[in-house]
C-alpha cells in the first residue's frame, strides 16, 4: 500500500549528506502521508514521480507500474537525478 511521501531532505539527511538542519531520528516519522488515491491523482497530472526506494533485485522482481528505482542506499549519489520540480512519492513494499 502506497502511502508515504518522504520529504527529499530527510532521505538525504538520513543517508548522510550534511543538511542546513540536524536530520531527526526516524526521517520518515515527520513525512506527510498520502493516500493512494492521492498518489495517482498527482501522477496523473504529471506533479509527481514514483520512486521505488528497494534495491534493484527487488524492483527486477515486481514494481509498480511507471516508477524509478533508486534504491535507499544510492539515494545520496543519485539524488540530482530526481526532479526539483515534482512531489517524490516513494514506497518500499
Amino acid at each position: 500500500m502506497l502511502k508515504i511521501i518522504v520529504p527529499l531532505a530527510a532521505l538525504l539527511a538520513a543517508g548522510g549528506i550534511a543538511a542546513q538542519t540536524p536530520a531527526p531520528a526516524d526521517p520518515t516519522a515527520e513525512a506527510p502521508r498520502i493516500s493512494v488515491a492521492e498518489a495517482r491523482k498527482a501522477l496523473d497530472a504529471g506533479k509527481a514521480i514514483l520512486v521505488d526506494v528497494r534495491s534493484s533485485m527487488s524492483y527486477d522482481q515486481e514494481h509498480a507500474k511507471g516508477s524509478i528505482n533508486l534504491p535507499l542506499y544510492d539515494l545520496p549519489s543519485r539524488a540530482a537525478e530526481l526532479p526539483k520540480d515534482k512531489q517524490i512519492i516513494t514506497y518500499c513494499t
